[in-house]
C-alpha cells in the first residue's frame, strides 16, 4: 500500500552488476581514477600520455647528440630515417613508421633514439613485448639516462605491472633527480596504487616546476582530493587553463565539478558538469553526474537538462531511469524505463520500476496494464501487492483486496503483505476479515508493533475496548516511539471502565519507568491516572497524573494532547483559568482539535464568559458537521465494498 513501494536496484541477466548500477545514491561522489579514464579501471598508458612522454624525451635525445662528436655517415643516415619515421608517426602511419625504423636499425643497430622510437610505435600498435624489448635496449645503450626508464615505466604501468613501473621511475630519478617525466610518472603510478600520501610530494615538485601543465595539475588535484585537501586541490586546478583537446577539457571540467561538489557547492558543480558534457556529449558517465548533481541543486519543477547521449544500452537506460526515480523525478524516469523495457522486454526489474514510474507520474492505468501483462509471465507477490495499491488508488476496492490476498498467499511469511491486506479491510470497515487477518498476523509476527495496532483498531471499531487496549499497549511496549499507537491509546482510554483501567496501570507504570526521557510513556501513564481518578472520584491520583503530564510537556513542549489532558485536569480541580490557557495552547498547536475547542467553550461557560463560549461551541459544531459530511461521502463506496466482500468466495470460504 502507500508508503511501501520500492525502487528495484538489481537488473537481472543478461546485464549483471557493473558501472551502470553504481554511484546512484543522492550523496555519492564520482570516484576519480587516472587521467586516461575518468571512472573505469586506471590505465596510465593512454595514447595521449604515451605521446606526452615521447615529446618530453625528445629534448633529452637532442641534448645528448649535442655533446657527441661530429656525426658519422651512418649517424646521419639514422637521423634521416628517424626524422621520416617520426613524421609518419605524427601522421598516424604507424606501420610505415615501424618499417622505416626497422630498416634503419639494420644499418645502425646501436642508435638509442631509433630503439626508443620503435618502442613508442610498437607500444601504440599493441605489440607490448616488442615495445618492452626496445625500451630495455635503450637502457642498455644509455644506462645513465632517465629516458629509457621513463618510457619503460610508462609501458609497464599501462600493462598493469605497477611495482615494476614504480621501480623504473625510481631508477630514472636516481640518474636525473630533477627529471620532470620521472617525477610525474612516479607520482601517477603511486596515486593509481592508492598511495596518495607518497604520491603527493613527487607531483608537487613537478607542479612547482610547471604549474600551468594540465597533466601535472590534474594528477596533483586528484591526489589532493583523495587526501581530503579539497580547497587546495581546487586552487591547483583553477591555476591551470582548460586544455584545447576536447577529451581533456571534459576531464578538467569534470574534476572541477567533483571538487565543487565536495565543498557542497552544488550549483557550481552542476554548471561545471554541464560544461564537461558539452565537450563529451557521448559520455554517459558525465551525463549521469550532471543529472545527479542537478537533481540535488535545482527543484524538479525548474530542472532543465540536456538530452541523454544517443544509442544508450538497456543497462544505461535502466541506470538513468533509476537515478531519476531515486530523486522522485518520475516524469524523467518514465522514458528511460520504457526504453529499457523495449530493449529487454523480459526484464522483470525494468517492468517493476517502470510500473512505479508510471504510478508516481500519474499514469495509473498504464501502470495497471503493465503489471497485469507482467503477472502473466511472472506472478510475484510484490507485483500483486503493487497492483492492489494501484487498484485501491483507482477506487477499485474489490480488485485491490483480491490482489492483496494473492500477495499473502504467494508469500505468507511477509509481514508487510499481511499488514496491507488487513489495512485494506479495515479502511473499508470490513471488520470481520480485518480481525481475522490481524489476529493471525499478530501471532505470526509478535514483534511487529503495527500488527498489534491494526488488531487494536479492529477491536476498537467492534467496541471491544478491553481487548483493543491490550493490543495498543502491546504495540507501545514493542515500539514506544510509535505515534499511531499513542494516538490510538489517546482515543481509547475514555471508553475503559475503572476496573479495566486499573488492570492496565501496572503495565503503563513499567512503560513510563522504562522510558523516562520519552514524553509519550509519561503522558499515557498520566492520562490513565487522570481518567481513573475522574471515573472513580479518586483525587489522590491527580497529583501524580499532573506530574507525569507536565513531565511529558517538558520533554515535548509541542505535545498538543498533553496540554489538552492538563487542561482537563485543571477543570477537574476547578482551576478554570489555568484550564483556558492549556486549551488555547492545544488549539494553537492543533487548530483542528475538536475536543480542545469543545472543552474551551465549556470552560468559558463555567467562567460566565458566554459570548466566547458560544463562539467556540459554534466552531466545534462546524468541525463536527464537516467531518460527518466527509464520512457520508465515502459511505456508499464502503457499503458496496462490505456487501461484495460478504458475498465473495473468499469470504464464504472462511
Amino acid at each position: 500500500m502507500i508508503g511501501k513501494e520500492k525502487i528495484r536496484l538489481p537488473l537481472p541477466s543478461p546485464f549483471g552488476r557493473g558501472a551502470g548500477g553504481e554511484g546512484l545514491e543522492p550523496n555519492s561522489k564520482v570516484p576519480l581514477r587516472s587521467t586516461s579514464e575518468f571512472r573505469n579501471s586506471p590505465r596510465l598508458c593512454s595514447p595521449w600520455f604515451f605521446f606526452l612522454i615521447f615529446l618530453l624525451t625528445l629534448g633529452t635525445i637532442a641534448n645528448a647528440d649535442e655533446n657527441s662528436p661530429a656525426p658519422t655517415q651512418d649517424a646521419q643516415t639514422a637521423q634521416v630515417a628517424y626524422d621520416r619515421a617520426f613524421q609518419l608517426l605524427g601522421n598516424g602511419h604507424l606501420n610505415e613508421a615501424l618499417a622505416e625504423i626497422d630498416a634503419a636499425l639494420v644499418q645502425s643497430p646501436a642508435t638509442p633514439s631509433l630503439h626508443n622510437l620503435r618502442g613508442l610505435v610498437t607500444g601504440q600498435l599493441g605489440r607490448h613485448k616488442e615495445a618492452e624489448a626496445s625500451f630495455r635496449k635503450v637502457i642498455q645503450l644509455l644506462p645513465e639516462a632517465a629516458m629509457g626508464y621513463n618510457n619503460l615505466g610508462t609501458l609497464l604501468s599501462g600493462l598493469r605491472r605497477p611495482a615494476e613501473a614504480e621501480e623504473c621511475f625510481r631508477q630514472a630519478l636516481k640518474r636525473e633527480p630533477q627529471n620532470l617525466t620521472a617525477l610525474l610518472g612516479l607520482g601517477v603510478i603511486l596515486a593509481d596504487s592508492h598511495k596518495y600520501q607518497q604520491a603527493a610530494p613527487y607531483l608537487e615538485r613537478t607542479w612547482r616546476a610547471q604549474p600551468g601543465d594540465f597533466q601535472t595539475s590534474y594528477e596533483l588535484a586528484r591526489v589532493l582530493r583523495e587526501l581530503k585537501h579539497t580547497a587546495q586541490a581546487r586552487k591547483v586546478l583553477e591555476r591551470t587553463a582548460p586544455p584545447q583537446n576536447a577529451a581533456l577539457q571534459t576531464k578538467y571540467f569534470a574534476l572541477s565539478a567533483v571538487l565543487a561538489e565536495d565543498q557542497g557547492d552544488q550549483a557550481t558543480a552542476a554548471s561545471l558538469y554541464r560544461r564537461a558534457y558539452e565537450f563529451a556529449p557521448d559520455s554517459f558517465e558525465t551525463y549521469l553526474s550532471l543529472v545527479r548533481v542537478s537533481l540535488r541543486a535545482v527543484p524538479t519543477a525548474d530542472l532543465s537538462l540536456p538530452a541523454a547521449p544517443p544509442r544508450l544500452s538497456a543497462e544505461q537506460h535502466f541506470t538513468a531511469g533509476l537515478l531519476f526515480a531515486s530523486h522522485n523525478d518520475f516524469r524523467e524516469a518514465v522514458p528511460h524505463s520504457e526504453a529499457t523495457l523495449r530493449l529487454e522486454p523480459n526484464s522483470y526489474s525494468a517492468a517493476y520500476n517502470l510500473s512505479l514510474a508510471y504510478k508516481n507520474s500519474g499514469k495509473v492505468q498504464d501502470a495497471i496494464d503493465l503489471i497485469e501483462r507482467t503477472l502473466k509471465s511472472t506472478p510475484t507477490s510484490e507485483l500483486h501487492n503493487l497492483l492492489a495499491t494501484l487498484q485501491e488508488n483507482a477506487g477499485r476496492y474489490l480488485d485491490a483486496v483480491r490482489h492483496f490476498q494473492k500477495a499473502v498467499e504467494l508469500e505468507p511469511t511477509s509481514e508487510p503483505y499481511y499488514f496491507d491486506l488487513g489495512l485494506e479491510y479495515l479502511t473499508h470497515f470490513t471488520f470481520g476479515p480485518a480481525l481475522e487477518v490481524f489476529g493471525v498476523a499478530a501471532k505470526k509476527f509478535p514483534d511487529s508493533s503495527r500488527q498489534h495496532e491494526g488488531l487494536g483498531l479492529v477491536r476498537y471499531a467492534l467496541r471491544q475496548y478491553s481487548q483493543a487496549a491490550d493490543a495498543f499497549l502491546t504495540a507501545l511496549e514493542i515500539n514506544p516511539s510509535s505515534p499511531s499507537a499513542y494516538a490510538a491509546w489517546n482515543a481509547l482510554h475514555s471508553f475503559l471502565s475503572p476496573v479495566e483501567m486499573e488492570n492496565l496501570l501496572p503495565r503503563l507504570q513499567r512503560l513510563s519507568q522504562r522510558y523516562p526521557t520519552m514524553a509519550e510513556p509519561q503522558y499515557c501513564y498520566g492520562l490513565a491516572l487522570l481518567s481513573q481518578g475522574l471515573a472513580s472520584n479518586r483525587a489522590d491520583h491527580f497529583a501524580l497524573a499532573q506530574s507525569l503530564i507536565e513531565q511529558a510537556i517538558r520533554l515535548k513542549p509541542k505535545f498538543a494532547e498533553a496540554h489538552l489532558a492538563l487542561g482537563n485536569l485543571y477543570v477537574a480541580r476547578k482551576e478554570n483559568q489555568k484550564a483556558v490557557g492549556e486549551f488555547l495552547e492545544t488549539i494553537r498547536l492543533d487548530p483542528g482539535s475538536e475536543m480542545a475547542i469543545y472543552r474551551l467553550g465549556q470552560t468559558y461557560r463555567n467562567l460566565d464568559r458566554l459570548e466566547l463560549a458560544q463562539q467556540q461551541l459554534a466552531r466545534y459544531s462546524e468541525l463536527v458537521r464537516n467531518r460527518r459530511e466527509q464520512m457520508a461521502r465515502s459511505r456508499k463506496a464502503i457499503k458496496q465494498f462490505v456487501l461484495a466482500q460478504s458475498q465473495s468466495p473468499a469470504a464464504r470460504g472462511r
